[in-house]
């Protein structure tokens, strides 16, 4: 009788340690934690207009050795945003476009600015044009690159614009989990280096 429960416990487990593995496996998405930078007040009271767009040559987010790795992706990505305090919120799923805007959107707002959808009706209109997003395979690591322009405007003509490219690498021991790792650092790094308020300075 205790050799019978034994195996149907035995049996429960990997019914249940399967089904884990087969759900981590099978996740067709990538998670992306954005850490924002310390709170600023310094622009409250300004409102800005938010755009992205796609400007890359190869529209493809992965590699083909990438691709290898992470199976069944359907380019979508869950967004987390981290505080000063350590709390975080997940804030809902987005493909590439949206999920770049999203984290301006929040970055913009913790500058204090108000990000409104109406262009015309905004002090200045933030375009940021992605130029690359790449992740990729190389010597068992992950490497990621990214690049942007972000061009601000006023009255219908571009004021000021700055250039942001950067990439990062991660050994690959944990598979998705490292890429998601490399992807929530560069892309935190490459968003809070634009230098809003200096655009916005530009642009008075």
């Amino acid at each position: 009788m205790m050799l019978l429960r034994k195996q149907l416990v035995l049996t429960a487990l990997a019914i249940v340690m399967t089904g884990l593995v087969s759900a981590c496996a099978s996740k067709p998405f990538l998670k992306v934690q954005y850490q924002l930078p310390s709170s600023s007040t310094a622009l409250t009271g300004e409102s800005i207009s938010l755009a992205v767009s796609d400007r890359r040559n190869d529209h493809s987010s992965l590699s083909s050795n990438a691709k290898k790795s992470i199976k069944n992706f359907n380019d979508t990505y869950s967004l987390v945003v981290l505080h000063d305090d350590g709390s975080g919120n997940l804030i809902g799923a987005y493909d590439l476009d949206s999920l770049l805007r999203e984290i301006f959107r929040q970055r913009l707002k913790n500058e204090g600015l108000q990000v409104i959808a109406i262009a015309d009706s905004a002090d200045a209109n933030l375009e940021i044009e992605l130029k690359e997003f790449k992740l990729d395979i190389v010597d068992r690591k992950w490497v990621l690159r990214m690049s942007y322009q972000a061009g601000l405007s006023k009255n219908g003509g571009q004021i000021a614009k700055e250039s942001v490219n950067g990439s990062a690498e991660r050994l690959k021991i944990m598979g998705k989990s490292d890429a998601e790792k490399i992807l929530g650092e560069l892309v935190t790094d490459m968003v809070n280096k634009l230098d809003v308020a200096k655009l916005l300075q530009q642009a008075r």
